[in-house]
């Protein structure tokens, strides 16, 4: 479909987000695998995941949130300014966005990043010696910044997201009922509402998929700033893990479900899927 479209650009960065996201998210389902304890492999998976899965995925699908943002952004503003879109939104401010949107992301995980380091320990228990995670004395004050951040953007993301669909259904259910009353011809009466509904239909599934997998992370991120124990490493470790589990589930699902979304809703996708696969077609 070519590249020199800024919607084009934005869907392939949203693409390469969710693909290594899911990349990621294969890594630490191994990582969390309960039988890999009985092993002689003298990794310790458990801590060894945050930094090589866990925080990546949830990096990436942020990511995510934030490009489906601005594509959101993008078609509302298609309607609500539709001569002047393409000079506000071109394809070099578009790349430039989606630069920021990758860069801005991943520099809130580099104070993770150093302060925590991976060497050797030793584990009394098992009297083995493995690779595990080491923190430094001022991990508290990062563990803070990271999950002030974690939420600030996600919320951003998130409550955007809502409002510039709200927006946009609503501008178009308007545009809609005074074509209506402006146009004499039956066809285009029938024609226009119904390339308006599939774009409706589509951004809403779009944005319904983001609003259901990313509530369950915006809530445990809202809970783990209010409660300190509700932390990786904490008191309540456990109950952290097994909430944040079906988090990472919801983040698979939704960058999986993208390219069903858009064969379904955009028939330029669908064609050039059919001429890519033919096999597919029938």
């Amino acid at each position: 479909m070519g590249l020199r479209k800024s919607v084009n650009m934005s869907l392939f960065a949203m693409s390469l987000s969710d693909l290594i996201g899911l990349t990621f998210q294969i890594w630490h389902n191994f990582c969390q695998n309960p039988y890999l304890e009985n092993t002689d492999i003298p990794v310790d998976f458990m801590t060894v995941q945050i930094l090589t899965a866990g925080c990546p995925t949830v990096a990436m699908s942020r990511i995510t949130c934030w490009i489906t943002m601005y594509i959101t952004a993008e078609r509302c503003l298609s309607v609500l300014v539709p001569f002047k879109v393409q000079r506000i939104l071109t394809f070099r401010r578009t790349l430039i966005i989606l630069i920021l949107i990758y860069s801005i992301n991943l520099s809130f995980f580099l104070p993770i990043y150093a302060a925590d380091y991976l060497s050797c320990k030793y584990f009394p228990s098992q009297n083995m010696t493995k690779i595990s995670m080491y923190r430094w004395d001022n991990i508290a004050t990062i563990g803070v910044l990271l999950d002030m951040s974690h939420l600030t953007l996600s919320v951003i993301a998130f409550v955007f997201v809502v409002v510039f669909t709200a927006t946009l259904v609503a501008s178009l259910k308007k545009n809609s009922k005074w074509r209506a009353t402006v146009t004499f011809s039956k066809y285009q009466n029938e024609a226009q509402p119904r390339r308006e509904n599939k774009t409706v239909g589509m951004v809403v599934m779009v944005a319904t998929v983001l609003i259901v997998c990313y509530t369950p992370g915006v809530t445990c991120s809202i809970i783990g700033t209010v409660s300190p124990e509700f932390n990786l490493l904490a008191q309540q470790e456990n109950l952290f893990n097994v909430i944040w589990s079906f988090c990472f589930l919801f983040h698979s699902i939704n960058s999986s479900l993208n390219v069903i979304v858009y064969y379904k809703k955009s028939s330029k996708y669908r064609n050039t899927f059919h001429e890519l696969f033919p096999a597919c077609k029938h």
